[in-house]
This record gives C-alpha cells, sequence and structure tokens, in this order.
C-alpha cells in the first residue's frame, strides 16, 4: 500500500470504536478495535468522553500501524443514534455522555406525549413513540431537573457532531442521524421548530444541519497530533450506522432491502414517499441521499440472543468467531422446526412486528430427546421469524421487496442465512464487505471529497446467495405458526 490514498472511517459502535481504513475502490485494508467502559445504573447509561476520543485515537494509531504506507486522504464518522452529550463553547463536556440506551427522561415523555398527538409525533419525526429514551426528552429533562447546566450549555451534540467536533472544531450535525432525535422534521428537512417550542428548548443550542457526506473542515493541528496524521487532511460528515449500512448494502431505490443480523436485528428498505400507517408504527428515517426515506423494522436483540445462548449454555466452547462456527457445526444436524422447540426472541422487549417492551424471553416443547443443538437452532430460527414478520410488515405498507442483502456478523454463517432463506421462502445474498457500516461512511467521504464521482461505487466482491429449499417448506411454515402461536398465547403474561 506504499503511498496509496485510503478512506479512515470511525465506526462508534454502543461499547467500542472501529476504526477501519478503505481504499477508494471499498477495499479495507485494516481496521482495529478498541471497547470502552459504560456506566449503567437502573435507567441510567453513561459514558465519558474522554473514552470514547481515547478509543478512537488508540484505534487509529492501530489500524494505521497495520497498513504501513498508507497515506490517508479522508475521514468520516458513523455512529449510533441519540447518543448525546452538551458542551460549551469550547466543546469540553459538560456532562458524561446520554447513551441511547439510557431512558431516564420517562417522566418528561409523559409531559410530552400529554402535549403532542401521538401520530402528529409519528408523521413529522418517522418515530414510533415518545419513550424516556428520546433525545428530546432528555432534553428536556436537562432544562428542569440541570436548569444552570442547561444555561451553560453552548450545543446539544450527538455522538457523530462530537466527534467531528474534535476532527475539524465545527458543530454540525447531519441528516441522517438527527432523524433519531425526536427534534427533525421529515417534511421540511430540518427542524422541527414546534416540537422544541412545546418541549421548551432552545433551537440555537443545537448544531447546524449538514446533508450525510458534506466536507466539514481540516483535520486540526492538535487531532492530527493525537491520532499520528499529518493536519488539514478533510473531514466529512457521515450517516448513522444502520443509514450507512443500508448505503453500503445498495439500499438506495425502492425493492431493495438490507437485512442486519448485528447486535439487534434490522431490516432496511428504501422510498422515496414513506407511507405512516395507523396502529404499529414502523420506524422511518431519513436517508443518507437528500430526497429518500427508509423503513426500518426493528428487533431489539438479533445476533445479541446467540451470543447470550453461546456464553451462557456453551462455556466449553471457543470465544469469538471461532465459537459461532463450532454451534453452527452442532446446530447443522438438527431438522427444520427443531422437532417441536421454539424461541421467542424477546431477551429485551419487543418492537417489531408488536410493540410490547415488557415482552420476554421463553423456550416452549423441550422434551427427553431435546439437546444443545436443538435450543441453539431454536434460537437461530427465532431470529429468522421475526425476519419473515418484518417482510410481512413492508408488504403491508405497499413496500416491494426484491432483493435482499445480508450484513452484519450474521451474515457470515452460511447455516444461519440458508436458514433465513428457507423459513422466509426468499433468497439472500450475502454482501461482500463484513463492515458494511463503516463502508457506507467510507463511501459518502469518498464521494464527498472527490475521490469517486458522486452516486458512483466502485464494484465489491459478492457474497454467497442462498435460494430457498423446496424440501424444507412445509416444516418452516409449522414452526412458524407455532411461533406466532405461542407469541399470542403467552403476551397476556408478560
Amino acid at each position: 500500500m506504499t503511498n496509496k490514498n485510503c478512506i479512515a472511517v470511525f465506526d462508534m459502535g454502543t461499547t467500542s470504536v472501529k476504526v477501519c481504513l478503505f481504499t477508494p475502490k471499498m477495499e479495507m485494508i485494516s481496521w482495529s478495535v478498541q471497547e470502552y467502559e459504560l456506566f449503567a445504573e437502573g435507567p441510567l447509561v453513561e459514558a465519558r468522553a474522554e473514552e470514547y476520543l481515547r478509543a478512537a485515537r488508540d484505534g487509529m494509531r492501530d489500524a494505521l500501524s497495520r497498513a504501513q504506507g498508507c497515506q490517508v486522504a479522508a475521514i468520516s464518522v458513523t455512529t449510533q443514534g441519540e447518543t448525546l452529550v452538551p458542551v460549551d463553547r469550547e466543546g469540553n463536556a459538560l456532562h458524561r455522555f446520554l447513551v441511547w440506551l439510557d431512558s431516564r427522561a420517562e417522566e418528561e415523555a409523559a409531559a410530552l406525549r400529554a402535549l403532542i398527538h401521538e401520530m402528529d409525533f409519528y408523521r413529522t419525526t418517522g418515530l414510533p413513540e415518545i419513550s424516556g429514551a428520546l433525545p428530546l426528552a432528555k432534553l428536556v429533562w436537562f432544562r428542569l431537573k440541570h436548569p444552570d447546566l442547561y444555561e451553560k450549555t453552548h450545543k446539544f451534540l450527538l455522538l457523530e457532531d462530537y466527534l467531528l467536533w474534535w476532527l475539524t472544531g465545527r458543530m454540525v450535525c447531519e441528516k441522517a442521524l438527527a432523524t433519531s432525535t425526536g427534534w427533525f422534521d421529515l417534511n421540511t428537512d430540518g427542524y422541527w421548530e414546534e416540537g422544541l417550542a412545546l418541549a421548551g428548548i432552545d433551537p440555537a443550542k443545537l448544531p447546524e444541519l449538514m446533508e450525510c457526506g458534506a466536507f466539514v473542515g481540516p483535520l486540526t493541528d492538535a487531532t492530527a497530533a493525537a491520532l499520528g496524521l499529518e493536519p488539514g487532511i478533510p473531514v466529512t460528515t457521515g450517516a448513522m450506522d444502520q443509514t450507512a449500512a443500508a448505503l453500503a448494502g445498495g439500499c438506495t431505490e425502492p425493492g431493495t432491502v438490507t437485512e442486519t443480523t448485528g447486535a439487534a436485528l434490522v431490516l432496511a428498505a428504501a422510498t422515496a414517499k414513506p407511507t405512516f400507517a395507523e396502529g404499529h408504527h414502523v420506524t422511518v428515517y431519513r436517508h443518507a441521499l437528500p430526497g429518500k426515506f427508509i423503513y426500518l423494522p426493528i428487533g431489539n436483540t438479533g445476533g445479541m440472543a446467540l451470543q447470550w445462548f453461546r456464553n451462557e449454555f456453551c462455556k466449553d466452547l471457543p470465544g469469538g468467531r471461532a465459537g459461532f462456527a463450532a454451534l453452527d457445526a452442532e446446530v447443522e444436524a438438527v431438522p427444520c422446526g427443531c422437532e417441536g422447540l421454539v424461541f421467542l426472541p424477546f431477551l429485551s422487549g419487543s418492537v417489531d412486528p408488536d410493540s410490547c417492551p415488557e415482552a420476554k424471553a421463553c423456550f416452549f416443547g423441550a422434551g427427553l430427546g431435546t439437546t444443545r443443538a436443538h435450543f441453539g437452532r431454536a434460537v437461530m430460527e427465532s431470529i429468522c421469524f421475526l425476519v419473515r414478520d418484518f417482510f410481512e410488515m413492508l408488504e403491508d405498507l405497499n413496500c416491494p421487496v426484491d432483493r435482499i442483502y445480508s450484513l452484519g456478523g450474521g451474515s457470515r454463517s452460511p447455516l444461519w442465512l440458508q436458514m433465513k432463506a428457507d423459513i422466509c421462502h426468499r433468497t439472500f445474498r450475502a454482501a461482500g464487505c463484513s463492515e458494511a457500516t463503516a463502508m457506507g461512511a467510507a463511501l459518502l467521504a469518498a464521494w464527498g471529497t472527490g475521490l469517486l464521482e458522486p452516486g458512483t461505487r466502485p464494484q465489491t466482491e459478492a457474497g454467497g446467495i442462498y435460494i430457498p429449499s423446496k424440501a424444507n417448506a412445509e416444516a418452516c411454515d409449522k414452526a412458524y405458526r407455532l411461533y406466532k402461536n405461542l407469541y399470542t398465547a403467552v403476551k397476556p403474561l408478560f
């Protein structure tokens, strides 16, 4: 890679920072993962600003050491949504970050629900509900519970905003990320002035809005020295993690859907004009591309459910990917439907297709012949059942599903992809890039800095294609019916 340009991406996850280096052809040449600590107590989940910066700094230096001779030509950022911090005029954090999992503002959310009609909120923001985790409610929490701190706050920054300030000295926010807050209006493509007024929030305390992939500024001297880079490298906005992954997966036009089995399970489907249906509300986000939107059915626990099972019941298996591969080898011998065993994967409540925060996980149908492999396959099949539910939700919204690309850690398991194809009766394609979220931000940086013609994308290596098996169709449908009946039967117990 001597003297070759590359694009550096900070992918800020819930518990770790991943720094990835890509060529302009979107080939990943180096990466590094740096973990950081969360502080959780009851509904409070926080992180220190300095820990984010420490992990970003260490990750960049480590990634660069693995790619000798690579010259960084552009930098971008992609992050989780909702995570926010108040800062002063110099960018100093005035409080720990409130992580997206934090739900402290339930009292303030209830007050907002009394002021804002549910459907008005949904049609304006695309978000299904006003909850204690909503950033808008958390700003009200700051205003009422910590008025002195609120007055001192120059800007409330989301995590990507904070990293962009650290890199460039500018306080800005890209629009795909702003969608997650409750103060962004999908109809005007700007701040929701009425909602902010009802919440008593001064809009001057929010950063300037920018397009995804827009040039923010050059890398500052101080941060360049901390990262081991040359100052002046152009820095661009990125996109929220799920939006960035959808962009990398080709989810830019109706008909192409991305399925991501990471810690959570998320489907993304592009649309030019979203439908805001009554009843159950499907999350709608602003796309990274102007004039487009994304339907986003969500399951709180996707790959996290399988990780929980492996950690708690397969302690003899190795850690990391080797452990999941070993579990796949055990599970492969179990027939579709697990001989009557079924699992509800709601280890952290249900969002879609039924909003039930109180929902719990459970196994049903075990017998004397049931083995650990049966339980493992039941966990994997339950996520496939959720994916099938999500496809039905999209069909109810008249959203076509023509091509499906699988992303995230779950896409590394051929067995799991074949299960999804069989249970959903649809063909699945594994994406070629294992780090689609970072790749989406790299694409935006390449377009924004002229390394690639805007809107173009290089041909990347394709993954496998998984066609549904007709031989398994009847067994899969029987297992899916049992799964649905079980949820209906036990829901009153939640």
